[in-house]
Parts: C-alpha cells; structure tokens; sequence
C-alpha cells in the first residue's frame, strides 16, 4: 500500500553513450504518470545530462542529496535504479543518506518495499547495472584501441592547435591556434620562464582551450605533449580512480600505451621539442639547488590580497650581479597580483624578536601561564552552567518523544507527528554530542606549563636558526603571517593552543619594517 500525499523529488539522467535529451523525457513522462496514479506530489526535478552513473560526481544528483535535509521531499522517484546509481557501493550510501534525512527512494518499474525479498532483488540489480557499465567500458575501449591504431581521434577536445577532422576523424593543424603553440615553445627554448610567457600570452589577449588564462600547469601540459611533434599517444594517462577522477600526471605502464610515430601533424619541429624537453629537465635539478636556501617561516605567510601562501624566492641582482636577494612572494602571477614580495630577512628576523618579547623570556612565560590558568577557570564555569542547561532541554525532549511514541503506539498517525519525531530525534543527538565535549572539557586533566622548560628549549635550538629543528619548534607558536601591500600582521599563539582567545597579532608597515631590517644588517645582525 503506497501512502498518499507525499512529495517526491524526481531524479533523472542520461549517460552520454548514445543517448539524448529525448531519454530525460521519457523518464519525466513516466514518472508523472507513476506519481499521479499514486497521489504523490512532485515539488522537484533535478536533471543530470550526459552524466554517468558510475560516479557520484553529478552537479543536479548532488544537490538532491543535500536538499534531502531540508525536508523539501518525502520520496525520490527514478523511471529505473540504474539512473540514481550503477556502482553498488555508491548507492547503499546514498540511500542510507536518504534515509537518514526521512526520505526513501522509489522506482517506476521496479517496486520495492521493506521486505528481505525486495533487499536482495534490488541488490541483483544493482550488480547487473555495475556489471553493464564494466562490460561497456570494455567494449568501448576495444573500439578506441581500434581508432587509436588507425590514429584517429577517440573523442573529447582536441589539443590546443588542432581540430579533428569530421570526415576522416584524425587531427589537422588549426593554424589560428597553432601560432599560440609556437610561441610557447619558441619563448620556452629561448630561456623565458613561465611568468614571462603568462604575461605574453595575456597581453596577446592569446588563451587556452576552453577560453581561460594559461597558468603554468597548462603551460607545462603544452610543453610535455608529443602530439606537437607529430607522435600520436594514446592510453597514456592512468584509469579512474574509486572516487571517479582521473590523475593525468600518474601514467600508465608504457606496454600499454599505443605510441604511432607521424600520426599526426606536426606543429612543433623535433630540434625545437628536444630543447625544451632539455631545458625543463635542467629546471628540476634547479628547484634542488634553490630548495637550499632556508625559509624559516615556510607554510606560515600568506598573501592578503590572494589568500594564497607565499613561496620562497631567490635571485641574483646588482651591476655586477653579486647580490643575492630572497625573498617570500606570492604564487600568483604578478600580472594578476599587485602585493610586493617581502624581503626573508627583515620578516624572519622581525617575527624572531616578537617571539622572545611576548613569549620567550621568563617575566611573559609567567603571564602567560597565569592567563591561561584563569581563563581555564572561567571556562569551567561557563562549561558547568551549559551542561546544566543541556540537561534540561534533554529531559524535555526526551519526555516529548515519549509522548509522542505513545500517541502513536495509540493508532493516530500524521505526517506532522512524523516530522516532529525526526525533528526532535535529531535535536536529541545534536544535544547529547555537545553534552558529551562538555563533560570531557570539564573532566580534563589542566594543563600544566613547563615555563622553565619551555625557556631552555627556545634557547638550545636557538644555537642553531637555520636548522629544521628551529624552525620546527617556533612554527609551533605561530599562527599566520598575513602580508599585505602595506602592513605586515603577524599572529602569534600566546595561548600556547591552550587558550586560543589569548593569542595575539601584531601589525607592522612594510616601510617601518623596511627601515628597521635596513638598520639590523647595518649592523650585522644575523639569526
């Protein structure tokens, strides 16, 4: 017996292996006329096109799973199973989502219900729809190992320079596009770097592919392709992984690999190829020389205006290039970011000496354990008055779902009695988790702080600031470094991560600390 006045969520979708939107119509049409004849409401349609059931990475599928917790939906109706998943492990998750959100999931052609026997006929069908879309990918690679050794192209974008040719379905030169290869890879041999090249082609208004700025990972897939010399590859890149993406960087043993010398045109002349691949082999062993240099506050800068973190970077300047300047800068091109690179001394010199004004000496390693031992104490109390309050809402949540556990033990059953059920139900465990973090907040051990410890320690890996074990230790007590424009804000943890609420941050003018670095080296002051 189906229960009446429910709303459904309908879910459809097509694959891309010789299917079109008349497929989506289809299902649409049926499932109406199901949830009509059935008295069900559909209050919403979520459409996947030319989207694989194998993988759950399906824009419309997963935005029906989230809005499944906000009591939009009773039910999800699909014309099939195998449209809401082909992967058996997929679905018993997401079903188990569903249910866990009060929602269950119903198919046109194939009734289920609660039953043992409906569990294992829906896990049959499960199988034969994972077993399908297994068999169809091998047969389907059968026939692209085919195409591939006639070299013709095996679907998706062409690469950037060429097209495929509809009659003969092979690559031909796009000379619109083939210039912008040239000119990465003649710029690329002449000695320009990867920035320069970004700005070239920026400035040239010059684009990728799918219309976007070129970064360097784009840059170094042009640079690395052997189809710009004329060799055609195919199978090269590693299979899907579990979660349904693939690693283009993880390739795959080259016995399977199908490699056709001259099967297709050549953009990029063999001299002009084998340079560059020689130069970017050079440029790996150049990161090993410029990993050298010691960056103390490593993973702990970040750029204000991008949010991204900044990089160590070191080049030789001056008339008679003899000076050595380094510096952290941000990872984004410096044609889209603005903010300065920051020099490396003046910043790690300058962090060094708040870290011993506000942390590592005797009279603030006092404070801050005094502060942080009153602050405990306050949150005991907080905590106490919180659990108190918990505890209250517990017994009349508790006593509500009694009552409403009887009144449907009694034969009176809604809709609403339901929903409050669940309602209450979840607010019942939300509360009993914070409960639980209360009590084991409360019923810790207090930290102590070691301050004399502590101090020696600072002072012996002191001895050795450009050791990993120094930069270990200090990195512990900090929290960021923002750099911005203008100002430099640094973020300590005063706290110790005790007590968060006790850190500090300090902000710095860029001119100031400027002018203060200048006067340390001046000097001679070194870490």
């Amino acid at each position: 017996m189906i229960q009446t006045n429910l709303r459904a969520a309908v879910y459809c979708r097509y694959s891309s292996d010789n299917q079109t939107y008349s497929s989506i119509e289809a299902q649409l049409f049926a499932i109406e006329q199901y949830c009509k004849n059935n008295n069900i409401i559909i209050v919403e349609r979520y459409i996947d096109a030319a989207k694989s059931a194998t993988t759950d990475q399906r824009p419309a599928f997963q935005r029906m799973i989230s809005d499944s917790a906000k009591k939009l939906f009773d039910v999800v109706v699909v014309h099939k199973l195998d449209r809401f998943s082909r992967n058996r492990y997929d679905s018993a998750i997401y079903q188990r989502e569903l249910r866990r959100n009060g929602v269950t999931l119903r198919s046109v052609l194939e009734n289920f219900d609660d039953s043992p026997e409906s569990i294992i006929l829906q896990s049959l069908l499960e199988g034969m729809s994972e077993y399908y879309s297994a068999n169809l990918g091998r047969e389907v690679m059968k026939g692209q190992r085919q195409n591939a050794i006639r070299c013709k192209h095996n679907g998706g974008s062409a690469p950037l320079g060429y097209e495929v040719d509809p009659e003969t379905r092979k690559l031909i030169v796009n000379e619109d596009t083939a210039k912008i290869v040239r000119l990465i890879f003649s710029m690329f041999a002449d000695g320009h770097g990867y920035s320069t090249i970004i700005k070239e082609l920026y400035d040239r208004g010059m684009h990728t592919k799918t219309g976007r700025n070129f970064n360097k990972n784009s840059l170094h897939d042009i640079l690395t392709n052997e189809k710009y010399r004329g060799v055609y590859i195919f199978n090269k890149s590693s299979a899907k992984g579990p979660d349904g993406k693939r690693n283009s960087h993880k390739l795959k043993d080259p016995s399977e690999v199908i490699r056709v010398e001259g099967g297709c045109p050549a953009i990029i002349d063999d001299e002009t190829f084998e340079a560059v691949k020689k130069r970017i082999e050079e440029n790996k062993h150049g990161y090993k020389r410029q990993a050298k240099e010691f960056y103390l506050l490593a993973g702990k800068v970040i750029c204000k205006e991008y949010g991204k973190y900044m990089s160590g970077n070191y080049r030789i300047w001056g008339k008679h290039l003899d000076t050595l300047v380094v510096t952290y800068r941000c990872l984004t091109p410096n044609y889209l970011c603005k903010n300065r690179e920051i020099n490396r001394d003046y910043l790690e010199w300058k962090v060094v000496e708040l870290l011993e004004e506000n942390i590592f000496n005797k009279k603030s390693l006092r404070r801050i354990k005094k502060d942080i031992e009153t602050y405990l104490d306050c949150g005991d109390d907080t905590n106490e008055e919180e659990l108190a309050n918990i505890n209250l809402s517990l017994e009349k949540i508790n006593t509500e779902l009694q009552n409403i556990t009887d009144v449907i033990a009694s034969g009176i059953v809604s809709t609403a009695l339901k929903e409050r059920l669940v309602s209450l139900e979840e607010e019942r465990v939300a509360l009993t988790d914070k409960k639980a973090n209360l009590e084991s907040f409360h019923s810790r051990d207090t930290p102590t702080i070691d301050t004399a410890l502590l101090l020696s320690q600072y002072e012996y890996f002191r001895l050795s600031p450009k050791s990993p074990q120094f930069k270990n230790f200090i990195q512990q007590f900090i929290n960021k470094i923002t750099v911005g424009n203008y100002t430099v804000y640094i973020d300590l943890k005063t706290g110790l991560d005790i007590a968060p609420a006790l850190d500090q941050e300090f902000s710095i003018r860029r001119e100031e600390l400027y002018s203060w670095g200048l006067d340390k080296k001046r000097n001679g002051f070194r870490l």
